[in-house]
């Protein structure tokens, strides 16, 4: 066979495989089919004398087995991440009429209802306190919690002042500080909050978001630091 015989086999089955991968270039993607027809186009238009080594044709059918072989595992995983999103909703879809402690300054106070608390202490501190304020800024008083370890401290708020008589509900703010080298500083401290419904974000797959009464932005399911 002439050597112009053989470059006309050769560029026939480099055009074959040219279209080939245009028509998946327009779907944006290569997938196994579109590997499969390559491989036979290269096969029908191999040149007679010189054919595929069989080395070459055994990498090459190794990955096809491979490019299978996710796409069937990416196929379970996103089927799996699915029902694991639906499964997580429903369980969550539980949290609503409760409450739960989420970072945050304020919090509303229900009539008849406590407000509960936690404080974050990064280190061991001789005073804790928890100040309190009205919706307007009005300083209320003090929630002491004395001398504490490092770690979490728990705290409550019945609402009274200090002649026992009970605040209105509504809006109030809570601000921690922990005694450190003769100074007070603020510190992390999470406040309880009514949920009142749950959601998925749109923007992030399978993140559940819970509604909070009083807070204006959904807040993650994993930024949950207590369910009450």
């Amino acid at each position: 066979m002439s050597i112009e015989k053989t470059d006309f086999y050769q560029n026939l089955q480099v055009q074959n495989q040219q279209r080939e991968a245009e028509k998946a270039g327009k779907r944006g993607e290569l997938g196994k089919d579109e590997f499969m027809r390559l491989l036979i186009a290269q096969l029908e238009h191999q040149d007679p004398l010189e054919p595929t080594d069989n080395g070459e044709f055994i990498a090459q059918m190794a990955q096809f087995s491979s490019l299978e072989g996710i796409s069937n595992l990416n196929s379970t995983v996103g089927q799996f991440a699915t029902n694991l999103q639906s499964t997580q909703a429903l369980q969550a879809s539980t949290l609503v009429g409760r409450s739960v402690q989420v970072q945050s300054e304020w919090t509303e106070l229900k009539e008849g209802k406590a407000v509960n608390g936690t404080v974050d202490l990064k280190d061991s501190s001789p005073d804790v306190y928890v100040a309190v304020y009205s919706g307007g800024g009005e300083y209320l008083g003090d929630i002491s919690l004395g001398q504490r370890p490092a770690g979490e401290v728990s705290f409550e708020w019945n609402g009274l002042d200090t002649d026992g008589e009970p605040f209105p509900p509504g809006a109030y703010q809570f601000r921690a500080f922990a005694s450190k080298g003769g100074q007070h500083e603020g510190v992390d401290m999470y406040l309880s909050q009514h949920v009142t419904s749950v959601s998925l974000n749109s923007g992030v797959r399978g993140e559940i978001l819970l509604n909070l009464s009083g807070v204006e932005k959904p807040v993650p399911l994993r930024d949950v630091k207590v369910i009450n």
